[in-house]
């Protein structure tokens, strides 16, 4: 990877740092919200989902970065996520406020698949794992800042309506980044063929049902990772960001390891193995016990960063270039409904029996699934370049 990648890659970083921050804003401060707004687990767990379906706007997204380019799809949905995930401060009630984050996450969603693609369709084949793993591993740094903040919440006014407003921080960027962030080339010199997802279809709907499952178990298991500590442990917000930053970093380097491992030993082997490994972490995490969870944590941020950074790298070597924005957006789609279905299942499970934490880890299962899946019906794309492992047609 020579000078021009790494640059580009530290432009596509920064683009969707605050990305991380947006996204990972309300599941952190969840137990601070619902306390504010008079809110139940059972009706959290439903809010999140319907935050989740705000992802399905990336449908409409995708086919705009196949038409008019992925870094004006990339500008344009910073800016507009940046307003609307800083409006949420206004909410009222958890009506409003699944409102104005629905709207956010459409375009959280379309910034991050148009980086992903410009960084799928740039970098050389030999470093595309590597390549995504990196780009994850900012990414998640935004989300760390929330968890960072975390342990202010109690004293800063406004509480988590304070650390809400930090979502318009990207604007500040957006000048900088029209200036020196480039188009992809492949995408500049495409042939637009019609029909181009034809002979793919079959790929595309194993990839839905891969994305899906994968996502179903991660979205349930990490939205609560705050809520558990708090609500069933008594710890302080001190204590819980501790954790979260500590144990959290610690597991960081997955986004890592599952680029490096998925460059060298394959996408199959390597999705397969942090998809179950992350189904055995929540499953410690949300059943060992309070002396589980730093560990369990730990674990459980390693695996989820190696499974998205396979998953991503993989997703989106599939399909040809004149409609890889479209079909990133059905993935993102697909994954979306997968973490929706997730949290609706939490919802009305946890409102039956009562338990949350038991009904989250006999959830992860469904990471044995998707690694199923993913190793019998997905092509191996590791080392090809892209016009080899998805011809135009």
């Amino acid at each position: 990877m020579d000078a021009a990648h790494r640059r580009l890659l530290a432009l596509l970083a920064l683009a969707i740092f605050f990305e991380g921050y947006g996204r990972s804003f309300l599941p952190v401060t969840l137990a601070y919200v619902g306390r504010d707004l008079g809110a139940r687990a059972a009706a959290l767990s439903w809010a999140l989902a319907l935050v989740s379906a705000g992802s399905l706007g990336a449908l409409a997204l995708g086919p705009l970065a196949d038409r008019f380019g992925r870094r004006r799809l990339l500008l344009a949905s910073i800016g507009l996520y940046a307003l609307l995930g800083a409006a949420t401060a206004t909410a009222a009630t958890l009506a409003a406020l699944v409102a104005w984050q629905a709207a956010a996450r459409a375009f959280q969603e379309g910034a991050l698949f148009a980086a992903t693609v410009i960084a799928t369709e740039e970098m050389p084949a030999a470093y595309r794992g590597r390549a995504q793993g990196l780009l994850g591993l900012l990414n998640s740094l935004g989300s760390g800042l929330v968890a960072l903040l975390l342990a202010a919440i109690e004293r800063v006014p406004g509480g988590w309506r304070a650390l809400c407003a930090v979502n318009v921080a990207p604007l500040a960027l957006l000048p900088f980044l029209r200036r020196t962030l480039p188009e992809s080339r492949r995408w500049l010199r495409q042939r637009r063929p019609r029909g181009a997802l034809r002979g793919y279809h079959g790929r595309l709907a194993a990839a839905l049902v891969v994305m899906a499952l994968g996502m179903s178990y991660d979205v349930a298991g990490f939205a609560f990772t705050s809520y558990l500590p708090i609500t069933a442990y008594g710890w302080s917000p001190e204590a819980t960001s501790l954790m979260i930053i500590v144990a959290g970093g610690l597991g960081l380097p997955g986004w890592w390891a599952g680029g490096r491992l998925a460059d060298r030993l394959g996408r199959r082997r390597v999705a397969a193995a942090f998809l179950v490994g992350l189904s055995a972490a929540e499953v410690a995490f949300y059943r060992g016990g309070p002396r589980a969870l730093w560990p369990a944590f730990a674990l459980m941020v390693f695996f989820q960063g190696g499974k998205m950074t396979v998953l991503r790298a993989w997703s989106t070597e599939l399909f040809p270039t004149a409609v890889r924005g479209a079909a990133a957006a059905w993935l993102a789609a697909g994954a979306t409904v997968g973490g929706m279905g997730g949290l609706a299942l939490a919802a009305a499970l946890a409102a039956r029996l009562g338990d949350m934490a038991t009904v989250l880890a006999a959830l992860a299962a469904a990471g044995v699934l998707a690694a199923a899946v993913a190793s019998i019906a997905l092509p191996e794309t590791r080392g090809l370049e892209l016009e080899a492992i998805a011809p135009d047609l």
